[in-house]
């Protein structure tokens, strides 16, 4: 009853509970009539009685008929307005109606240990390739890339061009950076995209296969940058369990050894604890992409929580003004229809 009431008025109600008092409706009417049966009802405008008779009842019958019903309804609308009507605001944009989903930074370790091959065809390709296909299947994302190594720079701003976005991702490779492992620096250049940005949803995805060992900026110190300006964190370890096949160029030319995977989880499970993210461990190629693909899931289902929250705007003047228009008519009637002329 209370879901055809809603659809009727395009209202909602918070205290759906007072509409138990309609139960009250038939003992109201009986009530009512019971006290009004005996009441004259007429407009007396003639000494002559037949005409009085003859003229008046049709119109009279009709006005109480209506000014009865308008009771009634008042009484509904009295119950309606202690229910505490609401609506949602018709002309107030919805959060995916201002362009954009979620602002996601992609924070890529392109040091020289991401060329091991236990990812293939190894952990700098196969990411690369899994967040290409990330952003082929986006829509409203603004999406950035930031490189790190020994120093870290912005690849691309955060934007919806992902053809742009596809081709400078192809072409980072690290070789031109300082060699090293700067995980704050890499996460610090990732927030600052991110900085001032009136979206709700901001996310920094980092990959790195080391622990970090350079920079100025220390891993938690840009954790606590990130919680700041409200950026969710989510860290992923690239690289198997033991050790790994990497190149080496040897006096023989081009080979490759085996290093040990040194990934450090404790800091990385920290940064993605202290900003609401989550840690992930990706051993090959399949689970990175799975990784990824639940990161995208976590975010919307954040994002269609955030949206499903829109502020309801009260507004009880239509019901006021039927109102006081309804009980204008009660008075008018009472002071005219229920007066009998000499």
């Amino acid at each position: 009853m209370i879901s055809l009431i809603e659809e009727l008025l395009g209202y909602n109600f918070e205290k759906p509970y007072w509409f138990f008092l309609l139960l009250f409706l038939p003992l109201f009417i009986w009530l009512f009539f019971k006290l009004n049966k005996e009441k004259p009802f007429a407009f007396k405008y003639t000494n002559t009685i037949d005409q009085q008779q003859r003229i008046s009842s049709f119109l009279v019958l009709t006005l109480k008929m209506l000014l009865n019903s308008a009771k009634i309804l008042l009484f509904f609308l009295f119950v309606s307005i202690l229910a505490s009507p609401s609506k949602i605001d018709p002309d107030q944009p919805k959060p995916d109606q201002n362009g954009y989903g979620i602002d996601l930074i992609f924070v890529l370790d392109v040091s020289f240990s991401m060329q091991a091959m236990d990812l293939k065809p190894n952990r700098l390709e196969s990411a690369k390739r899994v967040i290409g296909n990330f952003i082929q299947q986006r829509k409203n994302d603004r999406i950035g890339l930031v490189a790190y190594s020994g120093e870290a720079y912005s690849v691309c701003h955060k934007t919806t061009d992902y053809k742009l976005l596809g081709a400078q991702l192809a072409r980072i490779n690290g070789n031109d950076l300082i060699q090293g492992t700067a995980i704050g620096v890499g996460l610090g250049t990732g927030i600052t995209q991110l900085r001032g940005d009136s979206t709700k949803s901001k996310a920094i995805v980092l990959l790195t296969d080391g622990k970090n060992n350079v920079g100025d900026v220390s891993p938690i110190e840009a954790a606590e940058l990130a919680v700041n300006e409200d950026v969710r964190v989510y860290t992923i370890g690239v690289g198997t369990n033991g050790y790994a096949p990497i190149p080496n160029m040897g006096a023989f030319g081009a080979g490759f050894s085996y290093s040990l995977v040194e990934i450090d989880e404790e800091i990385l499970n920290e940064i993605s604890n202290l900003t609401g993210g989550q840690y992930f461990r990706a051993t090959d190629s399949r689970s990175l992409n799975r990784i990824i693909m639940e990161i995208d899931k976590i975010e919307k289902k954040l994002l269609n929580k955030e949206q499903s929250v829109l502020p309801l705007t009260t507004d009880l003047t239509p019901f006021l003004n039927i109102i006081i228009c309804l009980c204008m008519i009660i008075i008018i009637g009472d002071i005219f229809l229920f007066i009998q002329y000499e």
